[in-house]
This record gives structure tokens, sequence and C-alpha cells, in this order.
């Protein structure tokens, strides 16, 4: 909590500047999380992207595969 100005007498105006500066200490407090979190999902969706890529191309390596070798998948 923030302390009182020592020079205020301890009246509404005051009461409500300090409440006005606790809530924006919380509202940066929070908007800091916001942008880790999008930084977060960021990372997490490219990294499934380029998942999702290596994914195709080694499923189009194998079948290029089976298919030079003739071979028969049994499933």
């Amino acid at each position: 909590n923030l302390k009182m100005n020592q020079n205020l007498n301890n009246t509404l105006e005051e009461q409500l500047r300090l409440i006005i500066c606790e809530q924006q200490n919380e509202i940066n407090s929070l908007k800091s999380t916001i942008k880790v979190l999008k930084t977060s999902v960021k990372e997490e969706q490219e990294a499934k992207y380029r998942a999702y890529v290596k994914y195709a191309k080694l499923k189009t390596k194998r079948k290029k595969w089976q298919t030079q070798n003739k071979y028969i998948e049994l499933s």
C-alpha cells in the first residue's frame, strides 16, 4: 500500500488518490502479464506450425521412399 502524503489530511480526495495509484499499478502489472502471455502464445503457435511442416515433409519423404522401394504398409 502507498503511504499517505504527510502534508495532506486524511481526506476523501487523498484516499481516492491512493486507490487510483494502486489501481494504476495493478493495471501496469496486468499489461505486463498480457504482453508475456501474448509472446508465449505466439511462440507456441509458431513452434506448432514448424512441427506440422516438418511432419508433412517427413510424411512426403516416407511415401516417396515406400514408392521407390515398393513397400506396402499393412495398416
